[in-house]
């Protein structure tokens, strides 16, 4: 499914994340009535270089072709939900991914399980705003999602945030 990409995160604490996937969910997370925020996309290309990108979304904005257009020359997968239980969905394919090798950022109710089993699950308050339940099932919360995504990319922000 994906190729072998790696980013090791040692917390002085004893914690030790082993990532090879990111999941992110699209609507509420990466885009506002289905566009990008901008500064997304660069982070998201420069981020795939050491981190499988997963885009997981039920396109309730009807994005996915654009969407899928702006990544043509990446290799971001993105994985359109069936109708039903979006939150089933989102937990399965975490599991199908390996979720102790997993980091995964959403912001609705549908993304909780899949935030509370990922090795790192991180909840975004943006513009749409967040989910109790989401928020509740996080190891961290931004308000941004740049400032979710330079966490992988700058990881002292990380180790921060989460040492104990």
């Amino acid at each position: 499914m994906a190729t072998i990409k790696n980013l090791e995160i040692d917390l002085p604490c004893g914690i030790f994340y082993n990532l090879s996937n990111l999941i992110l969910d699209l609507n509420g997370t990466l885009t506002v009535d289905g566009e990008f925020m901008e500064g997304v996309l660069p982070r998201l290309r420069e981020l795939s270089r050491f981190l499988n990108i997963f885009i997981v979304t039920a396109d309730t904005n009807q994005a996915v072709d654009k969407i899928s257009q702006s990544l043509m020359d990446t290799d971001i997968i993105i994985h359109k939900l069936e109708s039903g239980r979006g939150d089933i969905q989102k937990l399965s394919f975490l599991e199908r991914l390996g979720r102790e090798k997993t980091a995964a950022i959403g912001n609705g109710r549908n993304d909780a399980l899949m935030l509370r089993e990922a090795a790192l699950g991180i909840c975004v308050v943006g513009p749409e705003g967040a989910a109790v339940d989401a928020l509740q099932a996080s190891r961290a919360l931004f308000l941004d999602i740049r400032d979710a995504l330079d966490i992988f990319l700058k990881t002292n922000r990380l180790i921060a945030t989460l040492r104990k």
